[in-house]
């Protein structure tokens, strides 16, 4: 899937479109995008290398972040918070789906006591 050669609004856009469904990360199909516009005669700056080396600084700090976090909470730990937390999302769409019936049947009793 070779993409289309130019530089205009419409060629680059169609560009991402092809490879977002041929299904490649949307980030990597605007980046390719941009660099065939730029081979074919765009003014399209590219980024900063000062903005790319605080991107991989926050990446740096965010992995060691983590780690810390892994010391200080043991994966067990970490685990039944990820499962209770489950159980509460479920519960809530329980507690919303009988919410849900109980309007419903509300509903129909006070459009029954209107008729008479």
């Amino acid at each position: 899937m070779p993409l289309t050669k130019g530089k205009s609004r419409k060629v680059i856009s169609e560009n991402i479109s092809e490879m977002v469904a041929a299904g490649h990360p949307r980030k990597q199909a605007i980046a390719a995008s941009l660099n065939e516009a730029r081979e074919s005669g765009a003014k399209i700056p590219k980024k900063p290398k000062d903005q790319q080396m605080k991107h991989e600084h926050k990446k740096e700090h965010h992995k060691e972040d983590h780690k810390e976090h892994a010391k200080k909470e043991p994966h067990g730990k970490h685990e039944a918070h990820k499962d209770m937390h489950h159980h509460h999302k479920e519960m809530h769409k329980h507690h919303m789906k009988e919410l849900k019936h109980h309007e419903k049947m509300m509903s129909h009793h006070h459009k029954g006591t209107k008729k008479k």
